[in-house]
């Protein structure tokens, strides 16, 4: 981990020089340092426990981001596998039921071979995820088969018997005489059975190209250098299919890591880090129990070039951002805090210091050299942790961005492939025989729209996606449906057979302009009444007269169960975060489906313009305010499937958008200790001045009048005079055994009238003017410095008889800044002599 590693190398080089000044100061100046060799010793020492925790959360995040990676991949290379093949186990039920297959099988030696192959064509042509299917007869003989350089006529394998004693789908993996070679092949089968007396008669099997299928997952996983291997295993670890196969070739046997985010493991020689995700269950169905697995080697791992993703955004956003560190990343907002607690109490250490060795002796002078090399290495060893946190919330950010564009692309893939199938699955139903026949009937008798209504409600009992299947006449008038509607329209028969219900008038005219087979149309997302009056899409394709050409005879819609479907696709991917939602649009930010109550189907989502622009397969992240709300965006526009949205003339664009919240918008927190101020030249006598900061301003005590700073929590709150006065001390000045008491009060309260807060108010400075000690409630220490007496103005003249709490005014090296001079006396005498009784009854 080379940023693990420069990180280590800078702190082992400052503790180094927090050595070499603790020395320094024990041989040159062991009088007047002994106060603070044991505050430097303890700095020292919290500096180093420090480093521990900041090393070992480095490494944590590094290791974090890299397995959150591996988690994504490997859970996608399954699911999206095992939605693709939930699909196969409905098709083969549904072909095995085609009336041309079984007339061909009982025909025997008269059937026509060439036809029934380019009727296994035709489907091929819809449904293009197999490469192969075959017609069996029980005894395992070849009747047909779709590719014509497979030669096979007998098989022996015995999946044909398993199918035959299955009381469903057989879904098999397995090397198989039907494809030849020695590579396994995955083959959905399912018996043929005669309808008249119910006898099998054949087998059909279905042959899915598990290659092909998943180069296309993995090229959709795979970033630009990306040095991890990606697989598709069985339930042995055996390699299915690999998107590195001269690293991991198909076959090789890899250890499995299911336990855990991830696991350590050997491979040839090679420590790896690995994840291995099984599928989870989709609708009852969990896939062939493969495993999707990601593993990358450790020496190559983390060396992966990082992309600057937070440099677009301006610093009042990333100010916004950081402050919710504590949501997004809960360690290192630990670490941060630890390093903040220890660099204040250092500057606190140093103040001090400055402040006792405030004059021109000698020893005093090499004092003030000794602090001024502690507050330097302080301030490098502060920027080291800062540089260092600041790069991993960076990097946890980035992370996010990445991921949520990865999961939007997720989302928009498993929509497009499930889509796909329904496109298929119309233009197939279309073809029909018995559909053909009774549609192309100018009158069909009650026995026959029964019938019509079998049919629909068999295939509607294999494709469970759909709310009702429809059949209509090329008048728009609906001859039979697979399931009544919930509930009838006004003046309509919605029963089974649909009555005198009609198709909606426009995707009635789109399909009867299709001109052949290989067509379909859709129609908006929006309610209709075949939904119970929900939105969603209808898709639809021609059937044509059996016998002759023409025109339609009417159509089949196929109703799709938009509202829970499109859910199960965003869910499956949405990140189980609080406040996590999902959505998809069209580009005017049309709600589709959404996760989010606010945002029902409908609705309309903000988008953006280069949202709503961007081209046909491009993701993107980015950091937004929404609904007053810091949130990491990701967005992927629809990109299609095989053929579906790309070659296939439909045009609909949605936009996937999964949305993360970070934290409420808030102001951006202010650096309390301000700028560095840079003292103007003098020649003449110079003045000291403690400099302070109240709430984001530097103002300056008289360094004379200063004993101490000592922490805000040490101070014990009272209510008497409040809200001016904040509490009180019970002050040992100097270690002596006797306390006294201090009053406290809030230079907040005094000079801005703003009340403080525990968080911004961390520093009680102890100032002394004739005799009496008061401590002054202030949000930061800032330096000791010198400034000449030629820059140092007069007080400002009050008008209107008001008490001012500020005296000298000092011109600093920039034109037009000054710094305020509290006026010490003028407070001690105010409270606490002559004049404090006339105060606090004014006040």
């Amino acid at each position: 981990m080379p940023a693990v590693v420069d990180c280590e190398r800078s702190l082992r080089e400052l503790s180094v020089a927090w050595r070499l000044i603790e020395s320094t100061a024990k041989m040159v100046c062991p009088t007047e340092a002994k106060s603070i060799l044991p505050t430097i010793k303890v700095t020292r020492e919290g500096f180093n426990q420090l480093e521990k925790r900041l090393i070992a959360n480095l490494v944590q995040q590094n290791v974090s981001k890299v397995v959150q990676e591996f988690d994504f991949k490997a859970r996608v290379i399954i699911d999206i596998v095992v939605r693709n093949l939930f699909e196969r186990t409905a098709d083969v039920g549904f072909l095995a039921m085609d009336e041309a297959i079984r007339q061909f099988i009982l025909a025997g030696a008269d059937g026509e071979r060439h036809q029934i192959v380019a009727r296994l064509n035709a489907y091929r042509q819809k449904y293009t995820v197999y490469d192969e299917i075959f017609i069996l007869d029980p005894q395992g003989q070849v009747l047909a088969n779709l590719d014509p350089a497979n030669t096979v006529t007998q098989s022996r394998d015995p999946l044909v018997a398993r199918t035959l004693a299955a009381n469903g789908y057989l879904e098999t993996f397995a090397v198989t005489d039907l494809r030849g070679g020695s590579e396994r092949s995955l083959i959905y089968s399912h018996k043929i059975v005669n309808p008249e007396d119910g006898k099998t008669i054949g087998v059909l099997c279905l042959c899915f190209p598990v290659a092909v299928e998943m180069d296309d997952v993995f090229g959709g996983l795979r970033k630009p250098n990306d040095r991890s291997v990606m697989l598709m295993l069985d339930q042995d670890g055996r390699v299915i299919a690999s998107s590195d196969a001269e690293h991991v070739p198909v076959g090789r046997t890899v250890p499995l890591a299911l336990e855990g985010p991830y696991q350590l493991v050997t491979h040839a020689g090679r420590d790896y880090l690995a994840r291995t995700c099984a599928a989870r269950n989709y609708q009852g169905y969990s896939g062939p129990g493969w495993y999707g697995h990601v593993m990358v080697a450790c020496d190559v791992a983390f060396r992966q070039p990082g992309q600057d993703m937070l440099s677009q955004y301006d610093a009042d956003l990333l100010a916004g951002v950081m402050s919710h560190a504590r949501s997004f990343c809960p360690p290192l907002h630990d670490v941060t805090l630890l390093a903040d607690s220890i660099n204040h109490s250092l500057r606190r250490v140093v103040w001090n210091g400055k402040i006792m060795a405030s004059g021109d002796a000698g020893d005093l002078l090499r004092l003030k050299a000794i602090l001024q090399e502690i507050s330097q290495t302080g301030d490098e060893t502060n920027e080291v942790f800062r540089e260092s946190i600041l790069d991993l919330y960076a990097t946890a950010l980035s992370s996010s961005l990445q991921d949520l564009q990865y999961i939007s692309r997720l989302m928009v893939d498993i929509m497009d492939r499930n889509l796909y199938e329904r496109a298929n699955d119309c233009r197939w139903w279309a073809l029909t025989p018995r559909l053909r026949q009774l549609l192309a009937q100018e009158t069909r008798r009650p026995a026959e729209l029964a019938e019509l209504q079998k049919i629909l409600a068999s295939i509607n009992a294999l494709y469970t996606v759909y709310t009702r299947l429809v059949v209509f006449d090329s008048h728009g008038h609906i001859v039979a449906m697979s399931k009544p509607l919930a509930e009838a329209s006004e003046g309509s028969n919605a029963g089974a057979s649909g009555g005198s219900l009609r198709v909606d008038e426009q995707l009635l005219r789109n399909t009867m302009r299709l001109s052949d087979p290989s067509q379909y149309c859709v129609s908006p997302f929006e309610a209709t009444a075949l939904y119970d009056g929900a939105a969603t899409y209808l898709y639809s394709a021609a059937i044509f007269h059996p016998e002759r050409s023409g025109p339609p005879v009417g159509g089949i819609a196929i109703v799709f169960d938009a509202t829970p479907e499109f859910a199960n696709m965003l869910g499956s991917a949405l990140p189980e975060q609080q406040g996590a939602f999902a959505a998809y649009t069209d580009r005017q930010g049309q709600v589709i489906s959404s996760t989010h109550p606010d945002y029902p189907p409908g609705s309309v989502l903000p988008l953006g313009a280069a949202t709503s622009s961007s081209a046909n397969g491009s993701s993107a992240a980015e950091i937004r305010l929404h609904d007053g709300h810091y949130m990491v965006v990701g967005h992927t526009t629809s990109f299609g499937y095989r053929e579906y949205k790309n070659s296939d003339d439909y045009v609909n664009d949605v936009i996937a958008m999964v949305y993360t919240p970070i934290g409420q918008q808030s102001d951006a927190v202010r650096a309390l200790d301000g700028a560095d101020i840079e003292v103007a030249s003098s020649s003449g006598k110079l003045r000291e001045f403690a400099t302070i900061t109240i709430d984001g301003a530097v103002f300056a005590l008289p360094a004379g009048n200063v004993i101490e700073a000592i922490e805000a929590s040490r101070m014990l709150s009272t209510s008497t005079f409040k809200p001016v006065l904040a509490g009180a001390l019970d002050y040992h000045e100097g270690g002596a055994a006797k306390s006294v008491f201090v009053p406290v009060v809030d230079m907040r309260q005094l000079l801005l009238s703003t009340a403080s807060t525990t968080a911004d108010s961390r520093e009680i400075v102890i100032v002394r003017h004739a005799g009496r000690l008061v401590g002054l409630l202030v949000d930061g220490l800032h330096d000791v410095l010198e400034f000449g007496e030629s820059h140092i103005d007069a007080p400002l003249i009050m008008f209107g008889g008001g008490v001012n709490y500020i005296g000298n005014l000092i011109r600093t090296a920039k034109p037009g800044d000054t710094i305020q001079v509290v006026d010490v006396e003028r407070i001690v005498m105010n409270f606490f002599g002559p004049r404090k009784e006339a105060y606090l009854a004014a006040s």
